[in-house]
Parts: C-alpha cells; sequence; structure tokens
C-alpha cells in the first residue's frame, strides 16, 4: 500500500456519516454493457472495453475499460476501472448522491476501499474533494485525499449544514471544478 506525503489531509468524518452507498445495492443483480468482453477464466478475470456501462441498483460506472477480478468462489474481489475519465454515481441510504470521477477507479472488495486516482474528483451531499488520489473506506466512511506528490494539494469545499432538515436539499453557491 502507498505511503502518502506529510503533505496529505486526512478526512475523517468531516462529510455527512453516511458516505456509504444503498444497503439494498450489493442484493441486485450487476448488469455491464462494452463494445467488447473478454473473459479469461484461468485467471479470474472479466475484460469489458470500449464504452463500458455498469448498473447495480443505484451504482452507475461508465469507463472506457473496466476489469473485474474474481476469487476460486467466483466472487467478485476487484474492479478497475480507467477512462478520461472513469465515473460513478451512486445513491447513500439517505438517497444522497455520490459522484466520483478519475482516470483510475479501483474498488477493492476485501478492503471496502474505494480508490480514485490522477485526477480525481469526489462529491456527496454537496460537498466537493478535488485531489490526485482519494481513498474511500465504505465500511468506516473514513477518507483520505493527498497527492503523490509534495506539491500536490487537495481542494475541499465543505457545506454547512446547521439550517437543513435531513429532507432538505443542498445548494452550492460556489463555482467549483466540477466534471
Amino acid at each position: 500500500m502507498q505511503t502518502f506525503k506529510p503533505t496529505v489531509l486526512l478526512l475523517l468524518f468531516l462529510l455527512p456519516p453516511q458516505v456509504t452507498a444503498m444497503d439494498s445495492d450489493r442484493d441486485q443483480a450487476i448488469e455491464v454493457e462494452a463494445d467488447r468482453l473478454e473473459v479469461r477464466e484461468q485467471e479470474h478475470i472479466s475484460i469489458y472495453e470500449g464504452n463500458v456501462k455498469l448498473v447495480q441498483g443505484s451504482l452507475n460506472i461508465s469507463s472506457e475499460r473496466l476489469v473485474i477480478h474474481f476469487n476460486d468462489a467466483n466472487e467478485l474481489t476487484l474492479m478497475e476501472m480507467t477512462g478520461r475519465p472513469a465515473r460513478f454515481r451512486q445513491l447513500d441510504n439517505n438517497r444522497q448522491e455520490m459522484l466520483g470521477e478519475a482516470e483510475q477507479i479501483d474498488y477493492t472488495e476485501s478492503e471496502s476501499l474505494l480508490e480514485l486516482r490522477r485526477s480525481a474528483y469526489y462529491s456527496h451531499a454537496g460537498d466537493v474533494i478535488n485531489s490526485d488520489l482519494i481513498r474511500i473506506n465504505t465500511d468506516t466512511n473514513g477518507i483520505q485525499a493527498g497527492g503523490t506528490q509534495s506539491d500536490e494539494r487537495v481542494k475541499m469545499v465543505i457545506n454547512p449544514r446547521q439550517n437543513q432538515t435531513p429532507d432538505a436539499p443542498v445548494v452550492n453557491d460556489q463555482a467549483t471544478d466540477e466534471p
């Protein structure tokens, strides 16, 4: 696992407490469309290329390439998405939208770790993070962001929450570098 330089910003619990996806998403079938598919059974991988679209419940992924790794029991272990950029959209249990994009997005099932690398962008409930690397632990809701080089910085916009009711939409009046 890569270690961060001292300029890394550790963001634990700064975002709303429910960073995880809708509980029902994991119980839904996974549907994938692509221009090409290659299955390598001995390596336990499936490679989708060209205008890849994946849907599972509220999760929507689009990328140029998606590699899905399985274990011997045919269970998902790793998803690697690449594109310019690769994107995902998902709802949390409060039906608030989570958006992410990067040139490389990996999800490691055993660690519940979502990594967005190179030109990474993550948004949830109106809060935004831009960085070279964003790591999200989907079990603990912990977030780490930072660059792999000492001169790279994290940019984050955190919107106030004090006057909002749980059903009120979050409005972001500030200009950001959103995709």
